[in-house]
């Protein structure tokens, strides 16, 4: 799991920070957008500077959702490969990698239709209050545009939530049935689960609350060590400074690329022994 964790986040650390150092142009003059908006009133043109400033950052959007799609989906063959086949630990892209897109790709569809409606609804009750802001009507009018969607899409999540769990559980073993069948085998893992529900659920209960709990105090330490760089960076701007100079600074981008490498090796285990 070490060595898994290590090249987990050594892979994810040089992505981020490759798409990172190519988009900086498009995210500084986003940022400089963004303070732009702050100084304007009329909710037309804040809205308006708002979408349009965000689509050149669209296509840096698509290429890191690819990327870390063919990332994950090549630690996870490793990993399976190396619980079912009893392989050595190797990284590669081939049909096995190819399958994993394709089964990561159904696990994420299932969750876009459950989750569909309620989301639908609280974006719904986002461009009502935006419509009725643009309307010109009081706060109080504006909130209640918002109050209804938000509630019935809360009471939907907690309706939808068990359903969520239990298909979730039931689909479990798809990724292990795909490296070991050398075929893609989604829904087939719903009679391989079948008389297993509550082992495979508290089991990946245990493991991923205690898990993420221990990555959380972890974080925790490593972010106590990037203050330092964030108090000097605010020093800057409240000095006048060139904010965007600092950001790209060796003694900001250090401890930043330090913080990404060490939530990267804990994700990595975690999605090791998780997945085990």
């Amino acid at each position: 799991p070490w060595f898994f964790g290590l090249a987990y986040a050594g892979v994810f650390s040089v992505v981020i920070a490759a798409i990172g150092f190519a988009a900086a142009g498009d995210f500084i003059a986003w940022a400089q957008g963004m303070e732009a908006i702050g100084n304007e009133e009329d909710p037309d043109v804040v809205f308006d500077q708002l979408f349009s400033s965000m689509v050149p950052l669209l296509p840096w959007y698509a290429l890191s959702t690819l990327a870390f799609w063919v990332v994950w989906a090549m630690f996870e063959t490793a990993s399976q490969r190396r619980y079912v086949r009893g392989e050595g630990f190797s990284l590669g892209f081939g049909a096995d990698e190819a399958r994993m897109m394709v089964v990561g790709l159904l696990w994420t569809l299932l969750s876009v239709l459950i989750w569909a409606i309620p989301f639908g609804l609280i974006f719904g009750g986002m461009w009502a209050a935006i419509d009725a802001a643009s309307q010109g009507l009081t706060e109080d009018e504006v909130g209640q545009r918002i109050v209804a969607p938000t509630f019935a899409a809360m009471g939907l999540m907690l309706l939808l939530m068990p359903l969520f769990v239990f298909l979730a559980t039931r689909l479990a073993p798809c990724f292990a049935l795909t490296v070991r069948a050398r075929e893609i085998r989604f829904f087939d893992a719903w009679n391989v689960s079948r008389g297993r529900f509550w082992p495979i659920l508290g089991a990946y209960l245990i493991l991923s609350v205690a898990g993420s709990l221990l990555a959380q105090v972890v974080g925790g330490i490593v972010q106590l060590g990037m203050m330092p760089a964030f108090m000097a960076m605010t020093r800057d701007a409240e000095a006048g400074g060139d904010v965007t100079a600092h950001m790209l600074s060796p003694a900001f981008l250090i401890p930043v690329g330090l913080y990404v490498f060490v939530l990267m090796f804990l994700q990595g285990i975690l999605q090791h022994v998780v997945g085990g």
